[in-house]
């Protein structure tokens, strides 16, 4: 079961990520102060779905020494129900500078079926390096250096850097990369938008969406190729209202739960008529 929830995990935190080819942060209209918003995540066992659990994001403006930053937070966890099959405890978080939405220090706690994970990053921008630490259950402190690339952002900060991008003027089909750090290692994901479709979410609100393919890490959990896909909101919020991932042992799926506290209006809200 620890691939199955991880896997979901992850895929929020990188799916639909995309890189502007000159300059990475064009400003921030997308999302503000206070932004709450939650998925419920189902997993197929065999013939059967399972409600799995619940990941949350928030956003929240802070001071971090003179800097005005981004406090960016999500958490996944798995419901009572659930916790006896498999329990999972996640938590991510991130401040981000506001101006130029480069990270200044990453922290990941993971609890999974008993296993544990610790990983915090500082990013170093005038040496260009990412100092990474990490420790698994019982075993020493890992230390790592990581050479920062160009719009290299942690897990957390891809999703929200992602959403601040003119992602419906992409040209069809076009693929788009990221560098993403995750532990120790930095890696390029690639994403495509692939149309754009009315999605209807299992609460029976119907959402006017552009829908996008990610091709993940190959030898992970992912089969290593455009396994996942993911439709956004096709506003001026661009929020996650529906993933669907295909991984080495089935599929996950993940749904809107609520989203509060959003900048913009809802428009891809579909109204009956």
């Amino acid at each position: 079961m620890a691939k199955q929830f991880k896997a979901i995990i992850i895929l929020f935190l990188l799916v639909c990520t995309a890189r502007l080819e000159a300059q990475c942060f064009q400003g921030n209209t997308v999302f503000g102060n206070g932004e709450d918003i939650s998925y419920t995540i189902h997993y197929n066992w065999g013939p059967v779905w399972v409600d799995a659990g619940l990941v949350t994001f928030k956003a929240k403006l802070e001071k971090k020494g003179e800097k005005q930053v981004w406090h960016l937070t999500s958490t996944g966890k798995t419901y009572p129900s659930y916790d006896v099959l498999f329990k999972v405890r996640d938590y991510y978080e991130t401040w981000v500078d506001t101006e130029t939405f480069q990270t200044i220090n990453f922290k990941r706690y993971i609890y999974e079926g008993g296993y544990t994970l610790v990983n915090t990053l500082n990013f170093d921008y005038q040496k260009k390096t990412i100092s990474s630490a990490t420790k698994s259950n019982n075993n020493p402190v890992r230390f790592d250096t990581i050479a920062i690339q160009p719009c290299t952002f942690d897990m957390l900060a891809a999703v929200y850097f992602t959403r601040t991008i003119d992602i419906d003027h992409f040209a069809m089909y076009q693929k788009k990369q990221v560098s993403v750090v995750i532990d120790d290692k930095v890696y390029n994901i690639y994403i495509r938008l692939m149309g754009r479709e009315v999605v209807e979410n299992n609460d029976g609100k119907r959402y006017n969406c552009l829908k996008l393919s990610a091709k993940m890490v190959e030898g992970t959990i992912f089969k290593g190729d455009e396994d996942v896909m993911v439709w956004i909101s096709n506003d001026d919020n661009h929020i996650p209202i529906y993933i669907e991932a295909k991984i080495l042992v089935g599929t996950v799926k993940a749904y809107l739960h609520e989203a509060e506290g959003l900048r913009n209006p809802q428009k891809a809200l579909v109204t009956k008529p």
